[in-house]
């Protein structure tokens, strides 16, 4: 009985059928994959290269944070303030950034690829050579950031860069 039952976590294991489940954590809490962290401050902390996949940051307090190279891939930003943060080569692929306020915030050579930033605010945002690649961008205001090819938005910019 007991190898049959070993052998069956084994092949559930095996063919990827269990995944981690979102790990709980305090605002204190070091940071990691999968780990829930919504409504924390976290203005002006250090998260270079941190593996915070599948996060969920949720209302979450970043700004003047520094982020750059992280993996946030699949990550839940909605309505977080990243705010003035650096976010220089983040992995955002297919994260949710509905409202999120990006500000200033610094997303050159980002891979935003399949995000939704749905009603973000992306003003004065640096996304020079940030991959956009299937994002969503509606109603995303993006007056004065610098797009992608280096030219500057103009003031009226929502959902598109002008």
């Amino acid at each position: 009985m007991k190898n049959s039952v070993f052998c069956a976590f084994s092949a559930s294991l095996a063919a990827g059928l269990l995944v981690p489940a979102p790990a709980t954590a305090e605002c204190y809490d070091p940071p990691g994959a999968y780990v829930i962290w919504a409504k924390c401050d976290f203005a002006r902390k250090n998260f270079e290269g941190a593996n915070l996949k599948h996060a969920v940051l949720e209302d979450a307090v970043l700004h003047h944070a520094n982020l750059k190279g992280a993996n946030l891939e699949r990550a839940d930003l909605r309505g977080a303030d990243m705010s003035n943060a650096d976010m220089s080569g983040v992995n955002l692929k297919n994260a949710k950034l509905m409202k999120a306020m990006l500000l200033d915030t610094n997303l050159s050579g980002a891979d935003l690829s399949g995000a939704n930033l749905e009603g973000a605010n992306l003003e004065r945002a640096n996304l020079t050579g940030a991959n956009l690649n299937g994002a969503k961008l509606n109603a995303a205001s993006m007056s004065g950031a610098t797009w992608t090819d280096g030219r500057k938005c103009k003031g009226n910019s929502v959902g598109e860069c002008k």
